[in-house]
């Protein structure tokens, strides 16, 4: 759910720090107000291909979590992030119901 809420919050960012850096932590990647807002759109998008008996929080979380991971390879756009999450509603449909 904390990776839902990074697309629900426009005004939160996600952030590393140079200690967890030096340590080999993982580091969050930092997301500008913009793309958080693509990244939402794009999963509002993608809820709406979802049957509606089918539209769980699980099910939002796992997109949400696929629009995420996509920003952070590098593919921001909307068409990129929206067709990340579209290609992939069946295998998770499958997962969880």
């Amino acid at each position: 759910m904390i990776l839902l809420a990074a697309l629900c919050l426009a005004d939160k960012r996600q952030t590393g720090n140079a200690a967890a850096a030096q340590t080999g932590d993982r580091i969050m990647p930092s997301y500008s107000p913009e793309l958080i807002q693509t990244m939402r759109a794009a999963l509002d998008e993608v809820m709406t291909k979802i049957p509606l008996d089918q539209a769980t929080p699980a099910i939002k979380a796992h997109l949400a979590e696929l629009i995420l991971k996509t920003a952070a390879e590098g593919q921001t756009s909307y068409d990129a992030l929206l067709a990340a999450a579209s290609d992939n509603i069946q295998t998770i449909l499958s997962m969880l119901t």
